[in-house]
């Protein structure tokens, strides 16, 4: 992980390379903090190279400036289209191109402005993606290269952005960056590594490092007496004990009560209704929304903000046994509600049905949970934003507007009353799954049985979103940590407004 340096003064060694992000038909040293000769031979040298500032286009060539050895323009098309996705892409290209040419100290010059965003908006973004952009996961790899690596980031100021003002900021994105990276880390571990009692210990950890949190962690004698059905069945299967993680940070007289849950299936091979073989290695990141909560509560923690807060994992493996549930069987959740199993490889509502009813007691007004709970969900929006769902639409309006600002996009889906009798069962209350049919629906009609009354609620499905099959829009392969940065902000932005 490279850290992030102001640059101010030309150094004892020149960098190795000098990056500069190139939006088309825009001079990109303007708004940046170089002395009025040194841009004369900075464009001089563009014009001599002639980057056009295409997307993709990657132009390298002699610095001009004795703070590095090498200029690189990577084009980030036309400024009026740029969005968070093509700015993540640009900054995880310019990672590439150093590990690839052996660059181990390199500046970034970024004054581009994403479409929509004011000029400090756009900064925050930027510096977030650059501090996030070389990410990796090689905890697993028995030689890891570390020669290959990028030492340092040094962030060319933009003009007028005073030495407080970017020390602050930089601040702030590394306390990001730590919580993202937690999130990633934990989305990554494979199934035999990260089962529910080391999420357990991964969460108390967390909680340790940065203090402000009590842990309380429920094992099977404390979820039979909490009667937490749900969870138990999913985890019959599985020799490994299920979990419930509850994360608290209770500050003293707090302005709001926020909860927030999150879908913890260690590995998911569907149970009894077995998956196909191909691809369920993918299904060790069925743990992503848990890996969320955690990477938020996290942040939270650090900040020491005056709302309480209160994360809930339910985790367990759903694996195929002869004590595993059966299609047909019918169990009593938390609430009281029975369910008649219509398919076990619809397990991870199960987790969050008996999670959603237990966040009553913390009298929340508002609860959030966040699961990788539905392939309908993804063939409906693709990888590029998660669904969401819930009984609060001002909150959900609320929601997409903040996460385009902040670069997690998520999108309103209907959750009308009509959905839940797609889950009619004859034998109980309900089955946990409908017809083909609007599968993410029926879901989130499913999960809003478990909702505590006059709490606002939505549902995030990130299965898009959560993790990666391969590197998408910037995202590097595997987990993403989508959603910690919106909740965060969503949370920090109900301070602002009290």
């Amino acid at each position: 992980m490279a850290d992030l340096y102001q640059f101010r003064e030309t150094p004892e060694e020149p960098l190795d390379c000098l990056y500069v992000l190139k939006c088309s038909g825009v001079d990109p040293f303007g708004g940046l903090e170089f002395q009025t000769k040194e841009k004369r031979s900075l464009r001089q040298k563009a014009k001599a190279l002639g980057p056009r500032g295409e997307k993709g286009e990657i132009i390298s060539g002699e610095c001009p400036l004795p703070i590095a050895r090498r200029i690189t323009f990577v084009g980030m098309g036309d400024e009026k289209e740029l969005s968070h996705a093509r700015l993540r892409s640009g900054l995880r290209r310019v990672v590439h191109q150093a590990t690839k040419n052996r660059e181990y100290q390199i500046g970034l010059a970024i004054s581009v402005r994403i479409h929509g965003l004011s000029e400090v908006e756009s900064r925050l973004i930027a510096l977030r993606e650059a501090a996030i952009a070389d990410y990796t996961f090689d905890h697993f790899r028995s030689k890891k290269n570390e020669f290959d690596k990028i030492d340092g980031v040094h962030l060319i100021p933009l003009s007028g952005e005073s030495e407080e003002d970017l020390g602050e900021r930089l601040e702030r994105v590394r306390m990001l960056r730590s919580s993202i990276y937690l999130a990633r880390d934990l989305a990554n571990r494979p199934g035999n590594d990260l089962t529910p009692e080391a999420l357990a210990s991964a969460a108390r950890d967390m909680a340790e490092g940065v203090g402000n949190i009590r842990v309380t962690i429920l094992g099977p004698k404390e979820l039979q007496k909490e009667k937490c059905g749900g969870i138990l069945a999913v985890s019959r299967g599985s020799a490994e004990e299920p979990r419930m993680i509850v994360l608290e940070h209770r500050p003293k007289k707090p302005k709001k009560s926020i909860v927030l849950v999150g879908k913890g299936v260690t590995f998911d091979a569907g149970g009894i209704s077995l998956k196909p073989a191909s691809g369920m290695g993918w299904m060790k990141f069925d743990m992503a929304g848990a890996a969320t909560v955690i990477g938020v509560m996290r942040t939270i923690a650090e900040l020491d903000l005056p709302i309480k807060v209160v994360g809930l994992i339910p985790t367990a493996e759903n694996l195929p046994s002869g004590t595993a549930i059966k299609p047909g069987d019918i169990i009593t959740m938390a609430s009281g509600k029975t369910v008649e199993v219509d398919n076990t490889d619809a397990e991870g509502r199960l987790l969050l049905g008996d999670a959603l009813h237990y966040a009553a007691r913390f009298n929340p007004d508002v609860i959030f949970d966040f699961a990788t709970l539905t392939g309908a969900c993804v063939v409906a929006l693709g990888h590029e934003c998660a669904g969401i769902m819930g009984n609060d639409p001002a909150l959900a309006e609320e929601l997409k507007k903040l996460g385009e600002d902040v670069g997690e996009r998520v999108w309103p889906l209907p959750l009308y009353e009509e959905y839940f009798p797609y889950l009619k069962s004859d034998w109980a209350d309900m089955k946990n799954a409908g017809s083909r049919w609007g599968g993410a629906l029926t879901a989130g009609a499913f999960l809003q049985q478990f909702v505590p009354e006059k709490v606002s609620w939505v549902h995030f499905d990130i299965a898009g979103v959560g993790y990666m099959e391969k590197e998408h829009n910037g995202f590097p392969i595997g987990g993403t940590g989508f959603g910690v940065v919106l909740i965060s902000r969503y949370i920090e932005r109900i301070l602002e407004n009290l």
